[in-house]
């Protein structure tokens, strides 16, 4: 009975993209209990339960991961990356690429962990912020202002992975 439900719920589903309604009507994510996983699929939330710990990312992209909003919550873990180094850095008037070059650069960096002393923790800075600035530049920026960016379970996994990277570094970062 609960396979035949789900059966016609996941057909629904596809007939209404096919229609080219989803984009259009359906753009907020689905709850979870309608866009259950196949039982095959579970392999790929046990992996999202096992890797991604951070709350702040768990918490803006578990659902959408569950769901098969992939690029959804790759957009909003990364909305999480950006906000938390707003906060640590108390810069709140810039966003984006521009927030990550100021508060990360290697010149007087907001942010940083090490005394850039020599040139192996001038170069970690300096990389740093180039990594910052590029997700914001090459992830973040794309998958707000495109549909359907990320499709692929596994690139999703990999983005949000290195969103918890970046979430992280920003966690151990000293505050100038």
């Amino acid at each position: 009975m609960t396979a035949t439900v789900i059966d016609r719920l996941k057909r629904f589903q596809e007939y209404i993209l096919e229609l080219g309604l989803a984009q259009a009507i359906l753009a907020l994510p689905a709850p979870r209990m309608l866009a259950l996983a196949a039982p095959s699929a579970d392999a790929s939330s046990t992996i999202f339960a096992k890797t991604i710990t951070e709350p702040e990312i768990q918490e803006v992209s578990r659902d959408l991961f569950a769901s098969g909003h992939y690029s959804l919550a790759v957009q909003e873990a990364y909305k999480a990356v950006e906000k938390f180094v707003q906060r640590k850095a108390k810069e709140h008037g810039l966003s984006g690429t521009k927030l990550m070059q100021n508060v990360f650069g290697s010149a007087s960096p907001r942010l940083f962990w090490t005394d850039r002393e020599n040139p192996s923790e001038e170069d970690e800075q300096k990389g740093y912020m180039m990594l910052y600035s590029g997700a914001m530049l090459g992830i973040r920026n794309p998958i707000t202002h495109e549909f359907n960016w990320v499709e692929d379970e596994d690139i999703t996994l990999e983005l949000l992975l290195f969103a918890q990277h970046l979430l992280r570094k920003a966690r151990s970062a000293k505050v100038a």
